[in-house]
């Protein structure tokens, strides 16, 4: 199967996020990363997502290194490699993993399905 463009990949991954409900600011968070991903892959000359594409931008956007991702990072570091975690988990898995959850029923829920 032939590698679906970022664009492409972009606007499906939208799509499962509206359908799995996420916020109006969250959908906002997105798209405007999502927005500077597109750019930065244009001006490289990239036209399909790679994990690599993902690290380069957000070292060149947010200053967050490859050796950064062994250490503790801060909320705003953890939210742009999240984008970026999303993009190629999407990608591999056509789902959204979730990292955490909002209620203590859902976690239970998967803690009994997991065993």
């Amino acid at each position: 199967m032939p590698q679906q463009t970022l664009n492409a990949l972009l606007q499906d991954l939208e799509q499962e996020l509206l359908r799995l409900g996420y916020t109006k600011g969250s959908m906002t968070f997105y798209r405007n990363r999502w927005r500077k991903l597109e750019e930065y892959a244009v001006r490289c000359g990239q036209v399909s997502y790679t994990e690599q594409l993902g690290i380069d931008f957000v070292q060149e956007y947010f200053g967050i290194t490859q050796d950064d991702f062994s250490r503790t990072l801060n909320q705003a570091q953890t939210q742009e490699l999240r984008v970026i975690r999303m993009v190629g988990d999407f990608q591999l898995h056509r789902v959204v993993l979730r990292r955490y959850f909002k209620t203590q029923g859902t976690a239970d829920w998967i803690r009994i399905s997991s065993r």
